[in-house]
Protein backbone atom coordinates (compact mmCIF):
# COMPACT_ATOMS: atom_id res chain seq x y z
CA UNK A 1 0.00 0.00 0.00
CA UNK A 2 1.24 3.45 -0.91
CA UNK A 3 2.32 5.74 1.90
CA UNK A 4 0.56 9.11 2.16
CA UNK A 5 2.31 12.47 2.34
CA UNK A 6 0.91 15.89 3.19
CA UNK A 7 2.66 18.93 1.71
CA UNK A 8 1.86 22.18 3.51
CA UNK A 9 3.01 25.18 1.48
CA UNK A 10 1.23 28.46 0.75
CA UNK A 11 3.05 29.13 -2.55
CA UNK A 12 1.03 27.24 -5.15
CA UNK A 13 3.87 26.63 -7.65
CA UNK A 14 6.22 25.15 -5.03
CA UNK A 15 3.48 23.00 -3.50
CA UNK A 16 2.48 21.62 -6.91
CA UNK A 17 6.10 20.97 -7.93
CA UNK A 18 6.77 18.89 -4.81
CA UNK A 19 3.45 17.07 -5.13
CA UNK A 20 4.13 16.23 -8.78
CA UNK A 21 7.58 14.90 -7.90
CA UNK A 22 6.28 12.59 -5.17
CA UNK A 23 2.97 11.51 -6.69
CA UNK A 24 4.47 8.69 -8.78
CA UNK A 25 5.39 6.73 -5.64
CA UNK A 26 3.09 8.09 -2.93
CA UNK A 27 -0.42 9.35 -2.26
CA UNK A 28 0.15 13.09 -1.94
CA UNK A 29 -2.14 15.75 -0.49
CA UNK A 30 -1.57 19.50 -0.51
CA UNK A 31 -2.58 22.14 2.02
CA UNK A 32 -2.16 25.91 1.87
CA UNK A 33 -2.29 26.71 5.58
CA UNK A 34 -2.48 25.29 9.12
CA UNK A 35 -6.24 24.75 9.23
CA UNK A 36 -6.34 22.90 5.93
CA UNK A 37 -3.42 20.74 7.05
CA UNK A 38 -5.28 19.80 10.24
CA UNK A 39 -8.29 18.78 8.16
CA UNK A 40 -6.17 16.33 6.13
CA UNK A 41 -4.45 15.00 9.24
CA UNK A 42 -7.86 14.37 10.80
CA UNK A 43 -9.58 12.88 7.75
CA UNK A 44 -6.80 11.03 5.90
CA UNK A 45 -4.21 8.46 7.00
CA UNK A 46 -1.09 10.61 6.68
CA UNK A 47 2.32 8.99 7.16
CA UNK A 48 4.54 12.05 6.68
CA UNK A 49 3.92 15.80 6.75
CA UNK A 50 6.35 18.24 5.12
CA UNK A 51 5.49 21.81 6.02
CA UNK A 52 6.87 25.22 5.25
CA UNK A 53 7.87 27.03 8.44
CA UNK A 54 6.23 30.34 7.50
CA UNK A 55 2.55 29.98 6.68
CA UNK A 56 -0.42 32.37 6.73
CA UNK A 57 -1.67 32.36 10.32
CA UNK A 58 -0.24 29.59 12.45
CA UNK A 59 3.27 28.45 11.46
CA UNK A 60 4.74 25.13 10.44
CA UNK A 61 6.30 24.90 13.89
CA UNK A 62 2.80 25.20 15.38
CA UNK A 63 1.76 22.35 13.10
CA UNK A 64 4.65 20.17 14.27
CA UNK A 65 3.64 20.79 17.89
CA UNK A 66 0.09 19.70 17.06
CA UNK A 67 1.30 16.59 15.25
CA UNK A 68 3.45 15.60 18.21
CA UNK A 69 0.46 15.96 20.54
CA UNK A 70 -2.50 14.78 18.47
CA UNK A 71 -1.01 12.62 15.68
CA UNK A 72 2.11 10.95 17.16
CA UNK A 73 2.21 8.29 14.44
CA UNK A 74 2.83 10.95 11.75
CA UNK A 75 6.43 11.72 10.77
CA UNK A 76 7.29 15.35 10.03
CA UNK A 77 9.90 17.58 8.43
CA UNK A 78 10.17 21.30 7.75
CA UNK A 79 11.21 23.37 4.76
CA UNK A 80 12.02 27.06 4.43
CA UNK A 81 13.44 29.67 2.08
CA UNK A 82 15.18 31.34 5.02
CA UNK A 83 18.37 30.63 6.94
CA UNK A 84 17.90 27.28 8.67
CA UNK A 85 20.38 28.27 11.38
CA UNK A 86 17.68 30.59 12.73
CA UNK A 87 15.57 27.52 13.55
CA UNK A 88 18.19 25.23 15.09
CA UNK A 89 17.01 26.09 18.63
CA UNK A 90 13.43 25.16 17.68
CA UNK A 91 14.75 21.95 16.15
CA UNK A 92 16.62 21.10 19.36
CA UNK A 93 13.69 21.91 21.64
CA UNK A 94 11.07 20.15 19.50
CA UNK A 95 13.17 17.24 18.23
CA UNK A 96 12.95 18.20 14.58
CA UNK A 97 15.63 16.34 12.67
CA UNK A 98 15.09 17.48 9.08
CA UNK A 99 14.72 20.99 7.68
CA UNK A 100 15.09 21.39 3.93
CA UNK A 101 16.00 24.63 2.13
CA UNK A 102 13.68 25.45 -0.76
CA UNK A 103 16.35 27.28 -2.74
CA UNK A 104 19.66 25.41 -2.90
CA UNK A 105 21.56 23.05 -5.18
CA UNK A 106 19.80 19.67 -4.52
CA UNK A 107 16.50 21.39 -3.72
CA UNK A 108 13.68 19.21 -5.01
CA UNK A 109 15.73 16.03 -5.25
CA UNK A 110 16.86 16.44 -1.64
CA UNK A 111 13.19 16.42 -0.62
CA UNK A 112 12.60 13.24 -2.63
CA UNK A 113 15.54 11.46 -0.98
CA UNK A 114 14.46 12.68 2.46
CA UNK A 115 10.98 11.23 1.95
CA UNK A 116 12.35 7.86 0.79
CA UNK A 117 14.69 7.64 3.77
CA UNK A 118 12.09 8.63 6.35
CA UNK A 119 9.40 6.28 5.08
CA UNK A 120 11.59 3.26 4.31
CA UNK A 121 14.16 3.43 7.15
CA UNK A 122 16.72 2.66 4.43
CA UNK A 123 18.99 5.58 5.29
CA UNK A 124 22.57 4.59 4.45
CA UNK A 125 24.45 5.23 1.20
CA UNK A 126 25.42 8.40 -0.64
CA UNK A 127 24.30 6.81 -3.91
CA UNK A 128 20.71 7.69 -2.99
CA UNK A 129 21.47 11.32 -3.81
CA UNK A 130 22.66 10.72 -7.37
CA UNK A 131 21.65 9.09 -10.66
CA UNK A 132 21.42 5.35 -11.26
CA UNK A 133 24.76 5.25 -13.11
CA UNK A 134 26.59 6.43 -9.96
CA UNK A 135 29.21 3.80 -9.04
CA UNK A 136 30.25 2.56 -5.59
CA UNK A 137 33.78 1.11 -5.42
CA UNK A 138 34.12 -0.74 -2.12
CA UNK A 139 35.84 -3.97 -3.16
CA UNK A 140 39.42 -2.82 -2.51
CA UNK A 141 39.19 -1.00 0.81
CA UNK A 142 42.69 -2.09 1.85
CA UNK A 143 44.44 -1.04 -1.37
CA UNK A 144 46.51 2.09 -1.83
CA UNK A 145 45.02 5.53 -2.46
CA UNK A 146 43.40 6.07 -5.85
CA UNK A 147 42.01 9.18 -7.47
CA UNK A 148 38.38 10.05 -6.86
CA UNK A 149 36.08 8.59 -9.54
CA UNK A 150 34.28 11.03 -11.83
CA UNK A 151 30.82 9.65 -11.14
CA UNK A 152 31.07 7.56 -8.04
CA UNK A 153 32.72 6.96 -4.70
CA UNK A 154 35.70 4.85 -3.62
CA UNK A 155 36.05 3.58 -0.03
CA UNK A 156 39.26 2.98 1.95
CA UNK A 157 39.70 1.47 5.40
CA UNK A 158 41.57 3.29 8.15
CA UNK A 159 43.36 1.26 10.82
CA UNK A 160 45.55 3.81 12.58
CA UNK A 161 46.23 7.49 13.10
CA UNK A 162 49.10 7.19 10.63
CA UNK A 163 46.76 5.73 7.99
CA UNK A 164 44.35 8.56 8.65
CA UNK A 165 46.98 11.29 8.31
CA UNK A 166 48.44 9.95 5.07
CA UNK A 167 45.11 9.21 3.42
CA UNK A 168 43.51 12.53 4.42
CA UNK A 169 46.45 14.39 2.90
CA UNK A 170 46.16 12.55 -0.40
CA UNK A 171 42.37 12.80 -0.55
CA UNK A 172 42.34 16.54 0.19
CA UNK A 173 44.94 17.21 -2.51
CA UNK A 174 42.92 15.19 -5.03
CA UNK A 175 39.60 16.85 -4.16
CA UNK A 176 41.11 20.35 -4.24
CA UNK A 177 42.33 19.60 -7.77
CA UNK A 178 38.72 18.73 -8.62
CA UNK A 179 37.49 22.09 -7.33
CA UNK A 180 36.93 21.61 -3.60
CA UNK A 181 37.96 24.50 -1.31
CA UNK A 182 41.21 24.15 0.61
CA UNK A 183 39.12 23.91 3.78
CA UNK A 184 38.14 20.39 2.66
CA UNK A 185 41.24 19.29 4.56
CA UNK A 186 39.62 20.45 7.79
CA UNK A 187 36.42 18.56 7.02
CA UNK A 188 38.46 15.41 6.48
CA UNK A 189 40.40 15.90 9.70
CA UNK A 190 37.29 16.53 11.79
CA UNK A 191 35.14 13.71 10.43
CA UNK A 192 37.89 11.09 10.53
CA UNK A 193 39.08 12.08 14.00
CA UNK A 194 35.49 11.74 15.25
CA UNK A 195 35.29 8.25 13.74
CA UNK A 196 38.67 7.23 15.17
CA UNK A 197 38.63 8.89 18.59
CA UNK A 198 35.05 9.63 19.64
CA UNK A 199 33.09 6.78 18.07
CA UNK A 200 34.81 3.69 19.54
CA UNK A 201 33.35 2.83 22.95
CA UNK A 202 33.62 -0.06 25.37
CA UNK A 203 30.57 -2.10 26.38
CA UNK A 204 30.33 0.24 29.36
CA UNK A 205 30.15 3.26 27.05
CA UNK A 206 33.64 4.56 27.83
CA UNK A 207 35.98 5.96 25.18
CA UNK A 208 38.66 3.55 23.95
CA UNK A 209 41.21 5.98 22.52
CA UNK A 210 40.84 9.09 24.63
CA UNK A 211 40.18 10.02 28.22
CA UNK A 212 37.53 12.41 29.45
CA UNK A 213 37.74 15.33 31.88
CA UNK A 214 34.03 15.94 32.64
CA UNK A 215 34.68 18.94 34.90
CA UNK A 216 36.08 20.85 31.91
CA UNK A 217 33.90 19.23 29.18
CA UNK A 218 37.17 17.99 27.70
CA UNK A 219 38.43 14.84 26.01
CA UNK A 220 42.11 14.17 25.33
CA UNK A 221 43.11 11.66 22.59
CA UNK A 222 45.89 9.13 22.99
CA UNK A 223 49.07 9.41 20.90
CA UNK A 224 49.89 7.26 17.86
CA UNK A 225 46.58 5.41 17.89
CA UNK A 226 46.52 1.91 16.42
CA UNK A 227 42.91 0.77 16.14
CA UNK A 228 41.73 -2.70 17.06
CA UNK A 229 40.19 -4.57 14.08
CA UNK A 230 36.63 -4.06 15.37
CA UNK A 231 37.29 -0.30 15.44
CA UNK A 232 38.46 0.16 11.85
CA UNK A 233 36.37 2.66 9.88
CA UNK A 234 35.79 3.62 6.27
CA UNK A 235 36.36 6.86 4.43
CA UNK A 236 34.78 7.38 1.03
CA UNK A 237 35.50 10.16 -1.45
CA UNK A 238 34.43 10.97 -4.96
CA UNK A 239 32.65 13.34 -7.29
CA UNK A 240 29.98 13.84 -9.88
CA UNK A 241 29.64 16.57 -12.49
CA UNK A 242 28.03 18.85 -9.89
CA UNK A 243 29.28 17.64 -6.51
CA UNK A 244 32.38 16.68 -4.52
CA UNK A 245 31.85 14.60 -1.39
CA UNK A 246 33.31 12.76 1.58
CA UNK A 247 31.70 9.91 3.51
CA UNK A 248 32.95 8.60 6.87
CA UNK A 249 31.39 5.45 8.29
CA UNK A 250 32.19 3.91 11.70
CA UNK A 251 31.03 0.64 13.29
CA UNK A 252 29.61 2.04 16.52
CA UNK A 253 26.65 4.35 15.99
CA UNK A 254 27.56 6.15 19.20
CA UNK A 255 26.80 9.65 17.90
CA UNK A 256 23.46 10.80 19.29
CA UNK A 257 21.11 12.95 17.22
CA UNK A 258 20.33 15.01 20.32
CA UNK A 259 24.04 15.72 20.74
CA UNK A 260 24.28 16.98 17.15
CA UNK A 261 21.55 19.56 17.71
CA UNK A 262 22.90 20.50 21.14
CA UNK A 263 26.37 21.22 19.73
CA UNK A 264 25.06 23.08 16.68
CA UNK A 265 22.83 25.22 18.87
CA UNK A 266 25.77 25.99 21.19
CA UNK A 267 27.83 27.33 18.27
CA UNK A 268 25.00 29.17 16.53
CA UNK A 269 23.36 30.81 19.57
CA UNK A 270 24.94 34.01 20.87
CA UNK A 271 25.61 34.60 24.55
CA UNK A 272 24.14 38.07 25.12
CA UNK A 273 26.56 38.79 27.97
CA UNK A 274 29.63 38.29 25.76
CA UNK A 275 28.39 38.70 22.20
CA UNK A 276 30.10 35.41 21.26
CA UNK A 277 28.70 31.93 20.51
CA UNK A 278 27.74 30.02 23.66
CA UNK A 279 29.95 27.11 22.62
CA UNK A 280 33.07 29.17 21.97
CA UNK A 281 34.98 27.52 24.83
CA UNK A 282 33.53 24.02 24.37
CA UNK A 283 36.24 21.42 23.82
CA UNK A 284 34.17 19.55 21.25
CA UNK A 285 31.28 20.25 18.92
CA UNK A 286 33.17 23.04 17.20
CA UNK A 287 34.44 20.64 14.54
CA UNK A 288 30.92 19.51 13.70
CA UNK A 289 29.81 23.13 13.33
CA UNK A 290 32.84 23.99 11.16
CA UNK A 291 32.23 20.96 8.91
CA UNK A 292 28.65 22.09 8.37
CA UNK A 293 29.76 25.63 7.55
CA UNK A 294 32.34 24.46 5.00
CA UNK A 295 30.06 21.87 3.39
CA UNK A 296 27.00 22.64 1.32
CA UNK A 297 25.21 19.70 2.90
CA UNK A 298 26.19 17.71 5.99
CA UNK A 299 24.07 14.58 6.46
CA UNK A 300 24.04 12.21 9.43
CA UNK A 301 22.76 8.63 9.16
CA UNK A 302 22.72 6.76 12.48
CA UNK A 303 21.87 3.24 13.58
CA UNK A 304 22.56 3.33 17.34
CA UNK A 305 25.13 0.79 18.46
CA UNK A 306 25.78 -0.27 14.86
CA UNK A 307 26.90 2.52 12.52
CA UNK A 308 27.22 6.26 12.00
CA UNK A 309 27.60 7.53 8.44
CA UNK A 310 28.40 11.20 7.92
CA UNK A 311 28.19 12.67 4.42
CA UNK A 312 29.70 16.04 3.47
CA UNK A 313 28.81 17.41 0.03
CA UNK A 314 30.21 20.45 -1.72
CA UNK A 315 28.70 21.95 -4.85
CA UNK A 316 31.26 22.59 -7.60
CA UNK A 317 29.40 25.71 -8.74
CA UNK A 318 29.19 27.43 -5.35
CA UNK A 319 26.32 27.82 -2.92
CA UNK A 320 22.97 29.07 -4.08
CA UNK A 321 21.01 28.80 -0.84
CA UNK A 322 21.04 27.76 2.80
CA UNK A 323 22.18 24.50 4.37
CA UNK A 324 19.78 21.75 5.30
CA UNK A 325 19.45 20.03 8.65
CA UNK A 326 19.58 16.33 7.80
CA UNK A 327 19.70 13.82 10.65
CA UNK A 328 18.34 10.30 10.15
CA UNK A 329 18.17 7.55 12.75
CA UNK A 330 16.76 4.03 12.54
CA UNK A 331 16.09 1.56 15.29
CA UNK A 332 18.91 -0.93 15.86
CA UNK A 333 16.41 -3.76 15.32
CA UNK A 334 15.59 -2.63 11.77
Amino acid sequence: MKKSILIVEDIHSIREAIMDLLSTKFNVFGAEHFEEAVWYLTNEKIDLTITDIRLPGKSGIDLVKLIQKEFPHVLYALMTAYNINEYIKYAKDLQIWNIIPKYSFLDIHLIEVMVEKLLSNDIFGIEKYFSKDFQVYDQNINSEFEDAPKNGIVYKQIKSDQDRSILCGKISKNLIQLGAPKAIQQVLEELTSNAMIRAPRTNEGEYKYQFEIPSHDMVVPLDNIQLMPDDYFLIGYGSTESTIFIVVRDQFGSLRKEEILHRLDRHISIDESTGFPKGLEDSHGRGLYICREISDQLIFNIKPGVCTETIAMINREGRTGFKSLSIYEVDSKD
